[in-house]
Formats: C-alpha cells, structure tokens, sequence
C-alpha cells in the first residue's frame, strides 16, 4: 500500500526532475527552503530521507514559517527542476498515493491552506497551481507525519512516477487565465470516464477567448466502434443526469441500487413519451463532458430543463457553471449547451451553431430563470449559497455577472475505410479523427465569425460514430431497455 510521507514524496520528485539536473543539488534546494543545513547536502543524510530511516530535521521551523514566502521558494526554486510533463505526472502520482493510503481521511487536509486541499480535494481535481500543490504536500509530508515507519511503502513507490507517462492528460496546470474547480461540486464521477473515452486530439479556436475543440473515440472491437462500455457509462450515470441536486439528496444514489434504477428508467421513459423530439443521446454526452473534462458542473441537464416546462421552456441543452482565475481575481461563465448528432460534421456544427443563436437572442430570459430559480431556494443549502455567490454576485464581492459561454457536444459518422485487421483498423480511425477534427476546426472559425459570435467562449466535444443517425437512438435502447 502507497503511503504519503516525506520519503515517498522526495522519490517521485527525484523520478520527475529533469534528467539534465543533480538529484543532489536538488534535494539540498528542496530540504533547505524553510532553514539551510549543512547536512542537507550529504549524500548519506539524503539516501537516509530516500529510503525512511531518517525524519526530517527543523520540524517546528516549518511549521511556524511565513507560508507565502514558502510559497514562493517552490515557485523560484523548486518549480525549475520539472518541466510540465513532469508537473502533471507528480501531481497524478500524489492522487494515486492519497486513494491507497487509507490512514488519511477524506476530509483531512493536505497542507496549510484551509480551501480546496482536502484528500478529498485532491483526488477529484484535474486542474491545480503547480508551485502551491507541492508547497502544501511537502509541508504535510514534513509536519504530518514521520517518515521512518514506512520504509515498505515508500520502496514501493521507486519508479512508479515513470511508469505513468501515458496519463499525463488526466490533470491540466493551472496558467496566468485558468479554469479553477468551482465552489459547485461536479455531480458526476470523472475518474470513469478516462476508461470510456480516448482523446485523440486537442486544439484550441483561433478565437479571442478561451476555447477547446476535442475529438474522442470509444473501444474498436472487429474494426467496429464498440458501444458496450459507453452503454454501462449512461446506465450507471443516468440517474445523475435525470435528477437535479435537490432530488438527488432525497435518494439513494448508489449506482447498485434496485430501487433507484427502478425510478430513473421510469422518469426517462416518461420524459422520453412527453418529448419524443428530443434525442437524451447528446444532451447526456454533452453533460459528460462539460463535467468530465471542463470540470464546470452543471446546474440543469436538459432533462432537468425539461420538467421545469411551464415555468420556462429552456431552448439550451444544459446549463453549466464554469469558472476562472485571471491573476487573482475570479470570473465566472454560464455555459449554455448546444448538440448535434448527424451524418456529417460540418451539419452537425450548423444545427449547433444555429440553437446558439437561439440560446443568445433569449439570454435574458435565460438568466432571468436561472436568477429565480437561485432566489426561491430549489437547490440544496450549500449549492444555493454558491451560486447565488457566482451568478447573483453582492456589490464588494470582487465578482461581476458571468459571461455566457457555450458548449458543443457533436456526433457524427466517420468514414473509415474497412479493414479487417483491428490494430489497423485503430490506427486509419484515429488517422481519420485528426484531419476531420483539423477541418473542422477552420469551419467551426470561419462560422462563429461570420455568425458574429466571437465574444463568446466555445467548448466543443466530438465524438464519431459507425452510423450516427441509427446509433444515436439505439445506444440510449441498449444503455437503458428503453424503447421510443
């Protein structure tokens, strides 16, 4: 079992720094940002760390030191040894060693600072300053516990941080204009969704604000596109989906539990007879992703949108909140969800575009329901509080109205040659993905100009399919044995 300690943090680092610098003079560095000490620079003194024989020295030092300046000491200093690759694999590995050391509770914090460290904390997100995480880590590490109980744990831990390269998209560095984690938690699990979906490519718009444009693709199985875990990914997060967070809490939501399932077939399948236009297929995948891999949590799903019909017919797919850190200040966006699910890409990102425009002409009154909403207390205490802080902010607060900001889930059929051999198969699919996803990219530019929509942030998922006009329908049949 993985342990967090100080031995175990100083070997992945040793692991992650750059290969071109003296692990010696590193751990000096890093040993000595609190209180310089001659033996930090002895070989035998920093094996002694390594391997848990030893405790570290100046125990009271750091726990009474000025934490910014520590702060900034990791920055200047120690920051320096790890390129970005590096960064995020540390920062993946301490989550892998915070879910197996089981002594650590969920809610105990990791570090000095009172917000947004906890284990739990830690574990959820996929977006972290790099210079803070660490500081926080190493002073948990040196003040928190001893090093020298765990000699076992922390041997297992010797060449771990190397083996987990392929991983390194799981966590994004926080940058000067950054996604942060939202004081809304995210209500859907993102650890499950890296075993159903592949990225296979990452480009930004050529437009003024941020944006991502990201293409994925399920299993192939016989040189077909394998729909048998996205089917278990929608049955397990159906429920999530259907309810809004204030029904949520009045059930059991284990994902094992007889009597939810029972339930959420039931409300999908009544939702699905009252609104027969409306294809769950994207509207579910959209919510996917704007949690999953944005990290904005969603507010209403369309379902959600749905059974407030009468209190305001919501023309978006979903509503999210995402949220910003420019310097030091916070900003926030309304996320909007437009989708599409069509034969081709480029109609795809028509009829998207055009429920955009629909959403933007009706914006006020989309936030006027969302505004009302908040006001008559429909989410639970704590929900409320903070979106009352991020959409409805107090004059003082530091905080303005959110942006509106929209995003795109598109599915469509990609044209890959047959090919028996499956590995080849894999390889022309993903071929194929890059330049649809490389075209798609200029169209998308060219029509969010022309559409006059640049002052806009867009998110835009794609997903390929075998047959995206049959597929659409039958994965949600198959997902849930509901039939339209």
């Amino acid at each position: 079992m993985k342990k967090l300690c100080l031995g175990t943090l100083l070997r992945i680092l040793c692991d992650a720094r750059i290969p071109t610098s003296k692990q010696y003079l590193f751990l000096n560095d890093l040993l000595s940002t609190v209180k310089s000490d001659p033996s930090y620079i002895d070989s035998k003194a920093q094996s002694a760390l390594l391997s848990g024989k030893n405790n570290l020295t100046h125990y009271d030092d750091i726990l009474t030191c000025d934490k910014d300046r520590l702060k900034d000491k990791f920055e200047n200093n120690i920051k320096p040894y790890f390129n970005e690759d590096s960064q995020k694999l540390i920062i993946i590995c301490i989550q892998d060693v915070l879910k197996e050391d089981t002594a650590i509770k969920e809610t105990d914090n990791i570090g000095f600072e009172t917000d947004g460290y906890t284990k739990q904390d830690i574990i959820t997100k996929q977006i972290f300053p790099f210079s803070e995480f660490l500081t926080n880590v190493y002073y948990y590490c040196t003040t928190e516990v001893e090093n020298i109980p765990y000699k076992a744990n922390i041997a297992e831990i010797k060449d771990y941080t190397k083996k987990q390269t392929g991983r390194i998209n799981d966590v994004q560095l926080e940058t000067a204009v950054t996604h942060v984690s939202s004081k809304v938690k995210l209500s859907l699990d993102p650890q499950p969704f890296s075993t159903v979906f592949k990225e296979v490519k990452y480009l930004k718009l050529a437009i003024p604000n941020p944006n991502d444009l990201k293409i994925y693709r399920l299993d192939v199985t016989n040189s077909k596109i394998d729909y048998n875990k996205l089917h278990g990914f929608i049955a397990d997060n159906i429920g999530r989906y259907i309810y809004s967070r204030g029904s949520r809490n009045r059930y059991n939501l284990e994902k094992n539990s007889m009597h939810l399932a029972i339930k959420t077939l039931r409300a999908y399948h009544d939702r699905v007879r009252k609104t027969p236009t409306t294809n769950h297929f994207n509207e579910i995948m959209l919510y996917s992703f704007l949690e999953c891999i944005l990290g904005a949590p969603k507010i209403f799903s369309k379902m959600e949108l749905q059974n407030k019909s009468g209190m305001y017919d919501s023309l978006s797919s979903g509503i999210h909140i995402n949220t910003f850190k420019n310097g030091g200040m916070f900003f926030n966006q309304l996320i909007f969800g437009a989708t599409d699910t069509i034969e081709n890409l480029e109609d795809a990102v028509d009829n998207a575009l055009n429920q955009v425009l629909s959403i933007q002409s009706a914006s006020s009154s989309e936030y006027e329901f969302l505004e009302n909403t908040i006001l008559n207390n429909e989410f639970d205490v704590e929900t409320n509080k903070a979106l009352e802080s991020m959409i409805i902010p107090e004059k003082g607060s530091g905080l303005t109205k959110p942006d509106n900001a929209f995003g795109l889930f598109l599915g469509y059929t990609v044209k890959t040659p047959y090919e028996p051999d499956n590995t080849i198969y894999s390889a022309n699919l993903e071929a194929q993905m890059d330049i649809d996803i490389t075209n798609i990219s200029t169209y998308l530019e060219k029509r969010i100009t022309a559409l006059k929509l640049l002052n806009y942030s867009f998110y835009v998922y794609v997903l390929p399919l075998n047959d995206a006009i049959i597929d659409k329908e039958t994965i949600m049949k198959n997902a849930l044995e509901v039939s339209k």
